[in-house]
């Protein structure tokens, strides 16, 4: 008889201002937890997976599967996570999946029948923005769209997700499309679940090479590069 192994499964989703963690036992006892701010991540990030990992009845050495949610978004969530992520996946050799943060948007809003454009990251005229199929596929290449080219953009969509950090006039351009921008849900689920249909599918990161998705460098990088 071969060993008996452990699988657990971890989801980190902090790309956001909130977001949280989910952990699939290896009965398939699912748990999760919010975290209230992105901001203060550094200190609730290993807190929360320590206390889901109790919740399960699980140990480090058990993982096997890393979902990390990549943004766009902001980032000091996004550096945490990732850097998290890697460091778990590093010392206990599971393997990791980066679930871009449009998928986990998508998967939590409940229509089915069309895509769903994610509108994430503004800043100054543009956003980063994500079609989403029925199957939770990416349809096309993700991109930075401005008020000129979102419509043609967004044409065909079911839904069209974004907060009030979206640009004004990005929002009634949104508008005159005749689309309401619906604000994205961050559940850890979402992650956890789209981490594991990639881990299906065989779509793995290698954790050396894992990095933040960043449409532009983050301001204190520019900042820094300036000197």
């Amino acid at each position: 008889m071969g060993p008996f192994i452990v699988s657990v499964h971890l989801a980190i989703e902090s790309s956001q201002r909130c977001g949280g963690v989910a952990v699939r036992g290896d009965t398939g006892m699912v748990r999760t937890i919010t975290l209230e701010s992105a901001s203060g991540v550094d200190d609730q990030l290993m807190p929360a997976i320590k206390q889901l990992f109790d919740e399960v009845g699980a140990q480090p050495q058990d993982l096997s599967l890393i979902g990390v949610s990549i943004g766009p978004g902001g980032f000091t969530g996004l550096r945490v996570a990732v850097s998290t992520a890697r460091t778990l996946a590093m010392t206990t050799g599971c393997r990791v999946v980066a679930v871009p943060s449009a998928i986990v948007a998508a998967m939590g809003y409940s229509e089915t029948e069309g895509d769903v454009a994610t509108l994430l990251a503004g800043r100054r005229d543009s956003v980063w923005l994500t079609r989403v199929g029925p199957d939770h596929g990416i349809v096309g290449k993700p991109g930075l769209v401005c008020e000129e080219s979102v419509a043609s953009a967004i044409a065909g969509c079911v839904a069209v997700l974004g907060d009030e950090h979206v640009p004004q006039p990005l929002q009634e351009a949104v508008a005159a499309a005749h689309h309401a921008l619906t604000p994205p849900q961050w559940d850890p689920l979402a992650c956890l679940q789209a981490a594991e249909r990639a881990a299906a599918g065989g779509q793995y990161a290698d954790p050396r090479t894992l990095e933040p998705l960043y449409p532009r460098p983050p301001e204190a990088v520019r900042l820094f590069q300036a000197r």
